[in-house]
Formats: structure tokens, sequence, C-alpha cells
């Protein structure tokens, strides 16, 4: 396959799983939205901070599914059918049991944490255990379902993923609105058994559609302890990675609602779905390109995939710009606009955690080359230990100061720290260019920052927008200006060339 071809296919993934984005984010904002009204603040708050509980057991689900896909990823590198296949049937026998264990082992710990610290009125709390249930059971099917999920992305595939992942936001949507039709004393419970039939259909049709379009690829039931090991062992070293995932969204939800109450939940909980839906804007460019670092590095070709790292990391920057400028100024409107009551503390969060989610966009592709070379220990290690200190430090700033916001700086700091850290680790993984970095990415988002951010707002000290369609004038011209910004100092000439190639076209 000629780079050419690659580049092709590339660009027509990433264009696929950007309609696919937006479509999802639009429907996201209005559920949100519409979710919101229907619970209500505190049981908002109290479904994010439940269901954030089975998110922190999952941590070694998410471990695993790195595997999974750098492993499938590499196998198809290869052009080797029958390590895919038995790559395909030990990531299935390892994620069933996973599924089980995170049923178990999380019912137990979960059902005490609720009943020990939990801060919830007395009249939801058998609510509040049924919505633990059915997470519960949700994370089991998400878990088994994980192969299916990297085989489809290994494959590049990416109309199948874009096509299941909108009826999987059209189901949500589904039991969203029907949510009008039960009484609102038992609403919460009515929404997690919804949320849990959602998602059981969600993962027959990824099974199914595996099934039948990947015929080659079959389950078969092996003895194959070296392959185990190997996975387990890749597996075992980035939990501290995924680890310090935790820490980074639920161990701090849990932290919020420990000195705060749901109401601070609910406040995070709007800011993350915020951060979620800026960062679905780049996963649908990262998702595109992951799959090509790893079979670049598979297939001999570590220039390439450096190069190719780079150019992710930079170019996930700029994209990222183009939302999270316009959010981070005028989030007050933003919010006002999205819900019908905004939680305090929500604008603040917000910001925060767009900082953070520009640092991580830079981060992900140094994370999916070195997770390429399989070689993780240290990597994981490092990077996981640096960010677990959100935690501690966090929980000391919080008790001092009983401010909410600061456990987000700590965050922001640890992941700029970790960054740091990253690039040196990477160097010795696949010969990484800490020079290359700084002179084709560090410093080129640097400038593309500034000024993305300086000139609207010394628009914003001087001038208060006033009225809907002045908000909404500012936002489309602040896109504007960055992604002007962007394409004149965040661009390489052959790209910038590229884009205008592209724009003729369509004329």
């Amino acid at each position: 396959m000629t780079q050419q071809a690659d580049t092709r296919r590339v660009a027509r993934n990433t264009l696929i799983l950007y309609f696919r984005m937006l479509f999802q984010m639009a429907v996201f904002l209005y559920t949100s939205r519409v979710l919101m009204h229907v619970l209500g603040v505190e049981n908002y708050g109290l479904y994010d901070v439940v269901g954030g509980i089975v998110v922190v057991l999952m941590f070694l689900n998410n471990s695993m599914t790195t595997c999974t896909q750098r492993f499938i990823t590499v196998a198809l590198g290869r052009g080797d059918a029958d390590y895919l296949n038995r790559v395909y049937s030990a990531a299935t026998v390892i994620h069933a049991l996973l599924g089980i264990g995170v049923v178990v082992v999380g019912g137990a710990l979960g059902t005490w944490y609720i009943h020990t610290f939990l801060v919830c009125p007395p009249e939801k709390v058998m609510q509040v255990y049924m919505v633990f249930g059915c997470s519960l059971l949700s994370g089991m099917l998400l878990i088994m379902s994980m192969p299916c999920n990297a085989t489809i992305i290994a494959h590049e595939n990416m109309g199948a993923y874009a096509a299941i992942t909108i009826v999987d936001v059209l189901l949500k949507l589904g039991v969203t609105l029907s949510l009008y039709l039960f009484p609102a004393d038992h609403i919460l419970a009515v929404y997690a058994l919804l949320m849990l039939a959602e998602a059981a259909v969600v993962r027959a049709i990824y099974w199914l559609y595996c099934r039948l379009r990947y015929r080659n690829l079959r389950f078969r039931l092996m003895r194959d302890g070296a392959l185990y090991r190997e996975m387990l062992a890749f597996t075992g070293w980035s939990t501290f990675g995924n680890l310090s995932l935790v820490a980074n969204t639920q161990g701090i939800n849990l932290m919020l609602n420990f000195f705060f109450g749901p109401l601070v939940n609910a406040a995070r909980g709007v800011a993350f779905q915020i951060q979620t839906a800026v960062t679905a804007f780049i996963a649908s460019f990262q998702t595109a390109i992951n799959p090509q670092i790893t079979k670049t590095y598979a297939q001999g070709e570590v220039g390439q995939m450096n190069r190719l790292v780079l150019t992710s990391s930079r170019l996930s920057f700029m994209l990222m710009l183009l939302m999270a400028v316009p959010l981070a100024l005028d989030t007050d409107f933003v919010l006002q606009l999205w819900l019908p009551v905004v939680p305090a503390h929500a604008a603040t969060f917000v910001r925060l955690l767009l900082c953070v989610s520009l640092i991580d966009c830079v981060a992900n592709p140094m994370m999916i080359g070195a997770a390429a070379t399989g070689r993780v220990r240290r990597y994981y290690v490092s990077i996981g230990l640096t960010l677990l200190l959100t935690l501690p430090v966090g929980y000391f700033m919080l008790h001092a100061t009983r401010e909410p916001a600061l456990i987000f700086v700590v965050l922001l700091a640890t992941t700029l720290a970790a960054q740091v850290i990253r690039i040196w680790l990477c160097r010795g993984l696949f010969g990484f260019s800490a020079r290359l970095f700084v002179r084709r990415v560090l410093s080129r988002i640097i400038i593309v920052g500034t000024l993305s951010v300086g000139l609207p707002a010394a628009v914003l000290h001087y001038v208060t927008p006033e009225g809907l369609w002045v908000h909404l004038l500012f936002c489309a011209l602040t896109v504007g200006w960055t992604g002007l910004t962007a394409f004149v100092f965040g661009l390489q000439s052959g790209e910038r060339q590229f884009v205008l190639r592209r724009l003729h076209l369509m004329r």
C-alpha cells in the first residue's frame, strides 16, 4: 500500500467520522439539555457520580482495550491472518473474564462506597442502587464487546463504525425523550433501566456486524499461554496509565461529592459533557490516523511513523482550538443557551477542562506510538504515577480551601508535567525527536494559540456582546479567526497547498 493511498484513506475516514461527530454532538447537546430538565439538577448529579463509580471500577477494561487495539492492528500490519485470529480469540476470553470480574468485585466495592460515603437524600437511596446495578451490567456488556470495536477500527472500516455510533446516539435520544412518559418519583431508576436496554441493543449490533463482515475472523477457545502472557503483561503496565485517567475523571468526581455534594457534581457533569463533545471533534481525526501509526511501526517504517505522530499532534491541536476558543471565551452564554438551569462553578470547570484537553490531544498520538512498540512498562508507570498525583494534591487543596475549581487547576498542572515526561520517554521508545517536536509542533501551536485567543479576548475586553445574534456572530468570527491563524501559522506549506487545491475543486 503506497503512502498516497494511505493518505487518501485517512482523509476519507476522517471525513466520515467528522459527519458522524457533528451529528453526534448536535444530538448529544440536545439530549443533555432535555435530561437535565427531566431529571432535575440533583438527580442529574447523582446519576453522574454513581455512574462514575462504575467507570472507576472499569479502569482495567481501558487497559485491555488499548492492548486489544494494539495487537489487532499489529497483526493487520504484518498481514498474518492466523496471528490475527489468535489475538481476537485471546482478547475475547480475557474481556469476558474481565466483564464478569467487574460485576462481582465492583458490585461489592460499589455497594460499600454508596452505603458509606455517598451524599444522597434518604428517599433516593433505592433508586441510586438501581442506577448502580444497571450501570454495572452496562459496563459488563461494553467490556465484552470491545474486541469487536477494536476489530472495526483496526480494519479502518470507519463507515460502519460511524453508522453504529449514530444508531447508538439516536437510541439514547429516544430513551431520554421517553422519560416524559414516566412518573417523576422513580425517574432515576427508569432511566437506568432504559439505558441498560439500549446498551444491550448496541452491543448486539457490534457483534452481529463483526460476525457478518469479517467471516474469516472466528473465535476459538485455545491454549496459547505465550500470547495470553504477552497481552496480559501489556495490560498490566498500561493499567497505570488508565488509573491516571480515573484520577483525572471519576476520582475527581467522587472527591467533589465528598466535599460539596451532588450539586457540584452536576456542574462537573456539565463541564465533562462539553469536554467529551469537544474531544469527539478531535477523536474523529485521531481514530482515522491511529491505525496508520501502529501499522507503519509494525512494517518497520519508523521514520514515517514519527512523521505521523508529529502531524497528528499538531493538527489535533489546531482542530481543537476551533471549538475550544469560542467556548472558553463565551462560556456563560453557551451554558445559558444550552441548559435550562446552569449549575454554579460550571463555567470555570469548562474552561479548565478545555485547557486539559488541548494538552491531551497533543499527547494522544505519542501514546499510540509508545503502545505500538509494545515496550510500555516504563512509559505507563512514569506517566501514570505523574497523573495520579492529581488525587492527593487535589484532596489537600480542597480540604484547605474548599474551592472546587482548584482540583482542576491541579489536574492541568499534572497533565502538563506528564507531557514533558512523555516526550522524553518516547525518545527512547521509537526515536522521537524533542527538537523536531519543538520546531514543528510546539512553536506553531504557541503562535496559533496566542493569536487565536488574543484578538477575540481583546474585543471582549472593550465590547460586551448582548443578544443572541451578537453572541452567535462573535462565536462565528472567533472560529473564522482561529481557522485563519491555524491555516497561516499552523499548517506546513504542503498542507496549505493541499487545502487550497481541495477548496478549488469544490468551486
